[in-house]
């Protein structure tokens, strides 16, 4: 049972980042959240001929390494991220496992070349925290309009809502040990 969630940044993070992910775990998931101690980016799953971390790897070493005041936790880095064949990933989750990792270098303007727009940053970083960590409570995929809708892109990011939707939602009460009533 998932009581409140832990914030670990990985490398170098904006801490104004942190913040609005925190908001939005404990506005959405409605869970204390406790901010951890930065913890190194390890070098060894970082892949030189595709200048991306390898995320399947540092999730798994993140769950077994990284201590933290909750079972559940959300590993925040700004390093690009890439699993098995896809081209990139915001973030994974070991599901049900109550660990996640989230990226956000692609949710941010300046990767495209764009103005920056913290608010916008802001948006899709607690987006995708919220389905990282819906997985990692034990979420799949959503087809409604619903933060565990599949995101394969930033656009598809920005047209998702920032929350569950209501199955999801009892769901994840559910998983929670939350009494709906």
């Amino acid at each position: 049972m998932f009581k409140a969630v832990s914030l670990v940044p990985l490398g170098s993070v904006r801490q104004d980042v942190i913040d609005a992910i925190a908001g939005g775990i404990y506005e959405n998931l409605q869970l204390e959240v406790f901010f951890e101690e930065p913890a190194s980016l390890p070098q060894e799953f970082f892949d030189p001929a595709r200048g991306q971390f390898k995320a399947d790897d540092l999730v798994t070493y993140f769950q077994q390494n990284i201590e933290t005041r909750s079972r559940l936790k959300l590993g925040i880095c700004e390093a690009d991220l890439y699993a098995w064949d896809l081209n990139f990933v915001f973030g994974i989750s070991i599901l049900k496992q109550g660990t996640a990792l989230l990226s956000y270098k692609r949710l941010d303007n300046k990767f495209y070349n764009l103005p920056p727009n913290d608010r916008l940053l802001y948006e899709r970083a607690q987006k995708e925290a919220l389905h990282e960590l819906g997985h990692a409570i034990g979420l799949d995929h959503c087809e409604a309009p619903c933060v565990m809708h599949y995101s394969n892109s930033v656009m598809e990011v920005d047209v998702k809502p920032a929350k569950f939707c209501p199955e999801c939602w009892r769901r994840l009460n559910l998983l929670l040990g939350r009494n709906l009533h």
